[in-house]
Protein backbone atom coordinates (compact mmCIF):
# COMPACT_ATOMS: atom_id res chain seq x y z
CA UNK A 1 0.00 0.00 0.00
CA UNK A 2 1.71 2.98 -0.99
CA UNK A 3 0.48 6.39 0.37
CA UNK A 4 0.20 10.06 -1.54
CA UNK A 5 1.64 13.16 -0.77
CA UNK A 6 -1.50 14.41 1.11
CA UNK A 7 -1.82 11.04 3.02
CA UNK A 8 1.94 11.61 4.22
CA UNK A 9 1.74 14.88 5.51
CA UNK A 10 -1.73 14.04 7.36
CA UNK A 11 0.55 11.40 9.06
CA UNK A 12 3.04 13.62 9.97
CA UNK A 13 0.07 16.63 11.05
CA UNK A 14 -1.50 13.64 13.37
CA UNK A 15 1.74 11.99 14.69
CA UNK A 16 3.09 15.94 15.63
CA UNK A 17 -0.39 16.50 17.27
CA UNK A 18 0.10 13.56 19.18
CA UNK A 19 3.38 14.03 20.58
CA UNK A 20 2.67 18.00 21.56
CA UNK A 21 -0.39 16.13 23.97
CA UNK A 22 1.81 14.04 25.07
CA UNK A 23 4.43 16.88 25.93
CA UNK A 24 2.00 19.19 27.19
CA UNK A 25 0.42 16.50 29.26
CA UNK A 26 3.46 15.62 30.86
CA UNK A 27 3.97 18.96 31.75
CA UNK A 28 0.59 19.29 33.43
CA UNK A 29 1.55 16.10 35.23
CA UNK A 30 4.76 17.30 36.21
CA UNK A 31 2.88 20.63 37.80
CA UNK A 32 0.53 18.95 39.51
CA UNK A 33 2.90 16.46 41.70
CA UNK A 34 5.30 19.90 42.44
CA UNK A 35 1.64 21.47 43.53
CA UNK A 36 0.72 18.43 45.39
CA UNK A 37 4.94 18.63 47.01
CA UNK A 38 4.63 21.40 48.28
CA UNK A 39 1.14 21.30 49.23
CA UNK A 40 1.53 18.42 51.60
CA UNK A 41 5.00 19.77 52.99
CA UNK A 42 3.18 22.69 55.31
CA UNK A 43 4.56 21.48 58.49
CA UNK A 44 7.86 23.42 59.83
CA UNK A 45 9.78 19.90 60.51
CA UNK A 46 9.34 19.37 56.59
CA UNK A 47 10.31 22.86 55.19
CA UNK A 48 13.50 23.02 57.82
CA UNK A 49 16.80 21.86 57.45
CA UNK A 50 16.72 21.13 61.40
CA UNK A 51 20.26 19.29 61.74
CA UNK A 52 21.98 21.04 58.78
CA UNK A 53 21.95 18.05 56.62
CA UNK A 54 21.58 19.94 53.90
CA UNK A 55 24.04 22.12 54.14
CA UNK A 56 26.86 22.52 51.50
CA UNK A 57 24.24 21.52 48.68
CA UNK A 58 24.95 22.48 45.27
CA UNK A 59 22.11 25.11 42.97
CA UNK A 60 21.35 22.53 41.15
CA UNK A 61 20.77 19.83 44.13
CA UNK A 62 18.83 22.51 45.64
CA UNK A 63 16.71 22.65 42.80
CA UNK A 64 16.43 19.07 42.98
CA UNK A 65 15.05 18.96 46.17
CA UNK A 66 12.89 22.05 45.75
CA UNK A 67 11.07 19.99 43.05
CA UNK A 68 10.98 16.67 45.11
CA UNK A 69 13.41 14.73 43.54
CA UNK A 70 16.13 14.90 45.76
CA UNK A 71 15.85 14.46 49.49
CA UNK A 72 18.33 15.32 52.83
CA UNK A 73 18.23 14.60 55.94
CA UNK A 74 17.71 11.43 58.12
CA UNK A 75 16.20 9.04 56.78
CA UNK A 76 13.12 7.10 58.50
CA UNK A 77 11.61 10.75 59.99
CA UNK A 78 7.95 10.47 58.06
CA UNK A 79 5.74 7.30 58.53
CA UNK A 80 4.74 5.16 55.38
CA UNK A 81 1.23 6.94 55.50
CA UNK A 82 2.64 10.80 55.10
CA UNK A 83 2.30 10.24 51.36
CA UNK A 84 -0.61 7.94 51.08
CA UNK A 85 -3.59 9.28 50.28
Amino acid sequence: MRLKKTEWVLLAVVASLVMGFGNWLQGEMNRAALARIQRDSTSPQDLQDSHGACAGMSARETEMMGKGELWCGTVGTLSSTTFSR
